[in-house]
């Protein structure tokens, strides 16, 4: 496996997972997330994105969101010749920094990312029943959204990515369900998208609430 670290925000300079600060210059590279969603980068990703976000899935999940001030170190997840980064890549660099006590840890990227060599783009990734997954922002901001729009659109897939975290499955479109968790991959694209919500359904958010509670 390639060398994985977070990067600094200051220097630029590595750092092991579990550092604190950077050794290099001093600048802190990991918060404290215990009792909260941990949001990684991969990547520049904007400013406005990040708050954004942070603040609808706060509010959708009633956790705080911690923004992890270091980045993803990107070696990991590149492949020469694919249409983006390797989606579980950058999903197992999120994994490997999910620490006892964190809820879920959330990686999010300007960057495409892409399951294989022959897919063009995913919105996100999960592993279900783990408490890691992934966002992408490329696909989604294609069309030059507005900052609201793009964000409900990322917050959204986060949102959704969580509920496979909790171990939930995807409602079909024809089950006519206003609920985050809707979702088809060979239909899914950004009319569908905007189409959708980041609320969970009745069941849905009940089964998220047990998820939670038990995680507590």
């Amino acid at each position: 496996m390639k060398t994985d670290a977070n990067i600094c925000p200051g220097c630029g300079a590595s750092s092991p997972l579990d550092s604190r600060f950077c050794g290099n210059c001093g600048t802190p590279t990991l918060l404290d997330s215990a009792g909260a969603i941990a949001l990684w980068r991969l990547g520049v990703v904007r400013p406005a994105v990040l708050k954004g976000v942070r603040r609808v899935i706060s509010r959708t999940l009633r956790l705080p969101v911690v923004v992890q001030p270091s980045f993803l170190d990107p070696r990991p997840s590149r492949r020469p010749g694919w249409n983006g980064a390797s989606a579980t890549a950058f999903l197992n660099q999120v994994d490997r920094r999910s620490r006892r006590g964190t809820v879920f840890s959330v990686g999010i990227t300007e960057e495409n990312i892409v399951p294989g060599a022959y897919w063009n783009y995913l919105f996100g990734y999960a592993y279900l029943g783990r408490p890691s997954c992934v966002v992408s922002l490329h696909r989604m901001s294609s069309d030059d959204p507005g900052m609201a729009l793009l964000v409900e659109r990322a917050a959204a897939i986060a949102i959704h990515e969580i509920g496979h975290n909790c171990g939930l499955d995807h409602h079909g479109y024809d089950e006519g369900i206003d609920c985050v968790m809707t979702a088809d991959t060979p239909l899914d694209c950004l009319e569908r998208l905007d189409e959708g919500t980041h609320k969970f359904c009745r069941e849905c958010r009940k089964a998220v609430d047990r998820k939670l509670r038990r995680g507590r």
